[in-house]
């Protein structure tokens, strides 16, 4: 079969890629998975600027159960905590599984869809009119697809990326590994309306745990996890030692049976947005581009912005604007709140986060967070857009004792050895 684009990938980035492009377009999604709501790597939270993507193309209201308007803060001893308020909803919990498959089961007819097809390769005839010939199994067979153009929307190993010498691929990764259950969060002031985000110190090193609220078939249920730098990725195990202790702290209260309703794992891209994304018969978006805001809940809006701006350059791509892809990352930029400045900047929290390897790191920067607790939010999400974040809410001269303090601990860390699991 012939089709104009070839997307490989039917997560949030490929379909809405294929819901904004022209109807016109002959359009082919390619994904490995069984069902449309199997193994959806995504913790579902969407910020107030996402959801308004969402709008634009799915009633995405139906499968929004919780609205977040606080965040709390969980010190690495437990002993300290603060929660961070707005009065209105910050963020929103979504019924991912649901939500996905919705958006998948609308696609528009010029659409078509193959689930279960494990793409083995592609290769590229420059002079043909289907330039891209993409091989895939399905139902048992080899196929053959052939494209005018290739879309990478595969996530963070993505296999467009891999078999292309000209792209880049991404290279660092956090480990992350979530269960979700039925029960209750019975910690803070208003738990169906709070995520929570715990900062572990040597517990886990590159990131923390987070705790977040949902409704599943009409019962409430949390969903929790655990992140880790890609090395220390097999002591994901601790995620139990981790659900134990909120039960013993009676943060949470599972229901009776306690059985896990979905457990999965992912690899989250954090080396930041990657240099070549684009080829005159490809371009990888969402997290195969590597636009993944691991710090701010910002993976699904990486991959909407990015499959919007995405439709938009196609089309005039296959009627000859050569160099209209050179416009991706700048149009992002533009449109879209300086948001290739905020994954640029990420990687400085990056940096910094990575040389802490000690609980009294970590203690030090919750106290200097602690003391801004009301701004706190202000780094967070869509606050972005507005030229906020986490370094003016701290670079303060009101905070310089607890910034030195900070800074003595993070030399000390240098001479530390690499994560040690206690």
């Amino acid at each position: 079969m012939q089709y104009d684009v070839i997307i490989v990938g039917a997560s949030f980035a490929g379909l809405a890629l294929a819901h904004h492009l022209p109807r016109s377009l002959r359009v082919l999604i390619l994904d490995r998975k069984r069902a449309l709501d199997a193994a959806v790597e995504s913790t579902g939270l969407i910020t107030i600027a996402t959801k308004k993507l969402f709008a634009e193309f799915t009633d995405v209201e139906k499968f929004i159960p919780n609205d977040i308007t606080t965040i709390g803060v969980v010190s690495p001893d437990y002993e300290k905590y603060f929660f961070s308020h707005t009065e209105q909803p910050w963020i929103h919990s979504t019924d991912t599984p649901k939500l996905l498959e919705h958006i998948a089961k609308t696609l528009p007819e010029n659409v078509e869809l193959k689930l279960s097809a494990l793409v083995q390769g592609y290769s590229i005839d420059e002079t043909a009119e289907f330039s891209v010939s993409l091989r895939y199994k399905f139902s048992g067979e080899e196929q053959i697809a052939s494209g005018k153009f290739l879309v990478g929307a595969d996530g963070s190993h993505s296999i467009v990326a891999k078999e292309s010498l000209e792209l880049s691929k991404n290279k660092h990764f956090l480990g992350a590994m979530e269960k979700v259950f039925f029960g209750d969060i019975t910690f803070g002031p208003a738990p169906q309306n709070s995520v929570y985000h715990f900062w572990f110190g040597e517990f886990s090193l590159g990131y923390g745990g987070w705790l977040s609220p949902t409704v599943i078939d009409g019962k409430n249920a949390f969903r929790l996890g655990l992140a880790k730098l890609q090395k220390d990725i097999s002591s994901l195990r601790r995620l139990d030692d981790f659900i134990r202790i909120l039960q013993e702290k009676k943060i949470i209260q599972m229901a009776p049976d306690a059985q896990s309703l979905v457990t999965f794992g992912s690899l989250i891209p954090i080396g930041g947005a990657l240099k070549k994304v684009f080829t005159n018969y490809s371009l990888l978006i969402g997290d195969a581009a590597g636009l993944c805001g691991a710090f701010a809940a910002d993976g699904i809006k990486g991959a909407l912005v990015s499959a919007k701006v995405a439709a938009s350059l196609i089309p005039r791509h296959l009627k000859g604007e050569r160099n209209v892809l050179r416009k991706f990352y700048p149009t992002i930029e533009r449109d879209y709140g300086k948001l290739m400045t905020y994954y640029h900047k990420q990687l400085l929290y990056r940096f910094v986060w990575d040389r802490m390897k000690s609980d009294r790191s970590f203690m030090a920067m919750y106290d200097l967070i602690a003391r801004s607790q009301d701004e706190f939010l202000a780094q967070f999400c869509d606050s972005k857009e507005k030229g906020k974040g986490l370094l003016r809410v701290v670079l303060k001269m009101k905070n310089i004792p607890l910034l030195c303090k900070y800074a003595w601990y993070l030399w000390c860390d240098l001479f530390k050895r690499s994560s040690r699991e206690r």
